[in-house]
């Protein structure tokens, strides 16, 4: 009960804001590791299936799932949750939730509780889905419980198949990726450290620096070697961003949206080291994470700003390479981060181009001629990617798209006939990102 309680308390906390790292931390923090386990099943199955299991719900309800209470339609998405997709025994599954309701703001709808989960748990696979070929977006948006806007907007761009492979990559828990701290170790030596942590472990064949582990493991923070610098916990996407780039010794480099660090720790250990290196983060909480993050790697001489960068003077430059690794709705992370799908609008990838549009404009400015900068982005949407790359490339006739002449194997491939770089989950097996470089004349 006290896993299905926790769980109950993140996915409620979801509807007022936090974030789901947040309410996981403060929920699961002191639980058994087998209890917190169970917890975050549940929180994730809910997630990558919440669409699925209304469709579910609603065919055993006498009204629209918008009426009833939140704190009731939790309840029952997580019993639909055990009862449709795990292995909990149909009497367990039902009672195990009418009990939660009891225990919880759920209390009054423990009856309906009671009778829905009871229909639900004999007839769910009658339920059907509308046809593949008569509504592919519905049929495809319902499978796999991504929003019909997001479903409709990718098989504009690409063929149902495609899409369908990718919804589908977007369903399975991804492994734990890490890259290297070249500042500090080897990737055989960390192999070798780590073999014993995991079901299995072994490169990813899009980055160099790379380890990923599967199966079974302990948090990344608990594992031998994170305390000492010796990785980072960064997927195989995110870690191409610096490779794309070009960087070597002796450059200045610029991190525009340094974030928490994970791309700035990764262009440190391209330059050997912190110097040149200088990073840009308005948020005060993201800043120390950051300085805690360099410090841990043992990046040391980077100069870190805090502030908007935005506001940077015009002669703060040049730069010889820029990273702008804009916010961005993150809808290429969706197999991480499902809770992702249900925070978004289709609002939100226009209102964020216009920052993206600002800030890429702002490194157009900062950058030496002759130097090169990457856009990229972890989501999928024309708005937010292709379409700042043409404003820009129009409103900055001596920019040009360009890629490293060194690129190759796997990092090459990924580059499309349009000339942008794209990752994607069923493909690559990592994050969907986008990337574009640009190299001033």
């Amino acid at each position: 009960m006290k896993a299905r309680r926790a769980a109950f308390e993140v996915l409620g906390g979801l509807e007022r804001g936090p974030h789901l790292e947040t309410l996981l931390g403060r929920h699961l923090k002191d639980a058994p590791t087998r209890e917190r386990a169970f917890a975050t099943h549940l929180v994730f199955a809910v997630l990558r299936n919440r669409l699925y299991l209304d469709h579910l719900l609603a065919a055993f309800l006498d009204r629209p799932l918008n009426k009833l209470d939140p704190p009731v339609l939790t309840v029952l998405r997580l019993g639909a949750a055990e009862l449709a997709l795990g292995s909990t025994p149909d009497h367990a599954g039902v009672s195990a939730a009418v009990e939660l309701a009891k225990a919880s703001k759920a209390r009054r709808g423990q009856g309906l509780v009671n009778a829905v989960l009871r229909k639900l748990a004999r007839d769910w696979q009658e339920v059907a889905l509308p046809d593949k070929a008569d509504d592919p977006t519905a049929h495809l948006s319902l499978k796999y419980s991504h929003p019909v806007w997001l479903v409709d907007e990718l098989l504009e761009e690409w063929p149902a198949d495609f899409v369908e492979k990718w919804l589908a990559a977007n369903q399975e828990p991804p492994p734990l990726t890490i890259r290297i701290n070249t500042l500090k170790t080897y990737r055989e030596d960390v192999a070798e450290m780590l073999a014993g942590s995991a079901g299995g472990i072994g490169p990813h064949r899009l980055v160099p620096d790379s380890l990923v582990l599967h199966g079974q493991r302990p948090p990344a923070a608990e594992l031998d070697g994170f305390g000492e610098g010796l990785f980072q916990v960064q997927d195989a996407a995110a870690q191409a961003m610096s490779h794309l780039l070009g960087v070597g010794p002796g450059m200045g480099v610029l991190d525009l949206c340094a974030g928490a660090g994970g791309k700035s720790g990764h262009l440190a250990a391209l330059l050997g080291g912190g110097a040149g290196l200088t990073c840009v983060e308005p948020s005060a909480g993201r800043v120390k994470a950051l300085k805690a993050n360099l410090q841990r790697l043992g990046v040391a001489g980077a100069e870190i700003i805090p502030g908007d960068a935005l506001e940077l003077p015009a002669d703060f430059g040049p730069f010889e390479r820029i990273l702008v690794d804009a916010p961005c709705s993150a809808l290429g992370v969706l197999g991480r981060r499902p809770d992702v799908r249900w925070r978004r609008t289709p609002d939100d990838p226009v209102r964020l181009a216009k920052l993206q549009h600002k800030l890429v404009a702002k490194a157009a400015v900062l950058l030496a001629p002759g130097g090169a900068m990457v856009y990229c982005t972890c989501t999928v949407t024309q708005t937010e990617n292709g379409g700042v790359i043409e404003r820009l490339l129009a409103e900055h006739p001596g920019l040009r798209l360009e890629w490293p002449r060194d690129l190759k194997g796997p990092l090459k491939r990924c580059i499309g006939q349009d000339g942008y770089w794209r990752s994607f989950p069923h493909r690559d097996k990592c994050d969907a990102f986008f990337a574009a470089r640009l190299v001033r004349d």
